[in-house]
């Protein structure tokens, strides 16, 4: 059987995890319906690429981001992005914690760009939904008790989401 690489994110990998995300997430009926009815998977796909860099540059400082890999054809199958509770960002002698899940930076112009990009990208989905407000609200409360990281996931495998 073959085991997944997990390796970690780069700005390059932009399109291959919008489409990995946003194929995974179009199997999640609840998730569909937040979405004009004329909406098509491959537009948000599209669209999701747009934004992904600049989603990966984001928060650097505590957010940290993993794909996993088909060790056989290369292709990402699957995408996690933790973000690492306050005051667990920094190791004591001031450099980054678990550096090698962290996306590597990038110029101030390549940034720019990104951000450019990200703009022009459309992305409304419907207003009078929400599907997570309810499980925010438990997830703050427990979050203050003590650290911890949290997790946004999704794998998929050709059509199959498998996780998120």
């Amino acid at each position: 059987m073959t085991t997944w690489k997990i390796e970690p994110c780069f700005v390059g990998d932009a399109a291959a995890l919008a489409r990995n995300n946003m194929a995974a997430f179009w199997e999640d009926p609840n998730w569909v319906i937040l979405w004009p009815k004329d909406m098509t998977q491959e537009f948000i796909i599209e669209q999701s690429a747009k934004r992904q860099p600049r989603n990966l540059l984001r928060d650097r400082e505590k957010v940290r981001h993993q794909k996993a890999v088909d060790p056989i054809t290369g292709a990402v199958v699957g995408y996690a992005r933790w973000i690492l509770p306050p005051g667990h960002c920094i190791a004591e002698d001031g450099s980054p914690k678990w550096v090698e899940a962290q996306v590597p930076d990038v110029s101030e112009d390549e940034e720019k760009q990104y951000q450019e990009l990200a703009e022009s990208a459309w992305w409304s989905p419907r207003e009078d939904m929400s599907l997570d407000d309810k499980n925010h609200v438990v997830m703050d409360r427990i979050r203050a008790e003590k650290p911890y990281i949290s997790k946004c996931a999704s794998m998929a495998f050709g059509n199959t989401k498998v996780n998120t």
